[in-house]
């Protein structure tokens, strides 16, 4: 009885964090000129990719950057790295867009969500970057790997 109280619980979490994630997507809250600011440094294809993703998607991103940049507990090398990876994790979804089939079964079964990870770290690679951060980008939606900065950066991600 116990496994399946947890089992409930868990999904109940799911569905709650869904819901949440669901009402950021519908009425998403995006600071343009911080947005602007933010994706001025990189080189204008990258900027062109960050600044076709949806509004809520770039509202998503700055939230993990203001998170990142409040976290008191990483140094400041780890705050370069991890705002880094805040600004492009996501940026293979430019490329790879989820069904709405799928986004609704995501939010009911625990299917995986690694295209745009594959996408974005393949972007990422072709246009120079360290290869620590493509690996990041593409692995932060794995959970078995060692990387206690891509675990300290999945905390924040989720919470966003």
């Amino acid at each position: 009885m116990a496994n399946s109280d947890n089992i409930v619980v868990w999904w109940l979490k799911r569905v709650a964090y869904r819901l949440w994630q669901f009402k950021q997507t519908m009425l998403p809250i995006l600071d343009t000129a911080e947005w602007h600011r933010a994706v001025s440094e990189l080189s204008q294809p990258l900027q062109a990719y960050l600044n076709s993703l949806r509004k809520s998607e770039k509202a998503h991103i700055q939230r993990v950057c203001r998170a990142v940049s409040a976290d008191r507990q990483i140094n400041e090398q780890q705050r370069v790295e991890m705002l880094q990876l805040a600004l492009l994790h996501d940026i293979g979804k430019s490329i790879m867009r989820s069904s709405v089939i799928m986004k609704v079964a995501r939010v009911f079964f625990p299917i995986g969500r690694n295209e745009h990870c594959i996408a974005g770290a393949r972007l990422l690679k072709r246009h120079g970057f360290d290869r620590r951060l493509v690996r990041r980008v593409l692995r932060h939606h794995t959970f078995d790997h060692d990387d206690k900065l891509l675990q300290k950066f999945q905390q924040i991600d989720d919470s966003c």
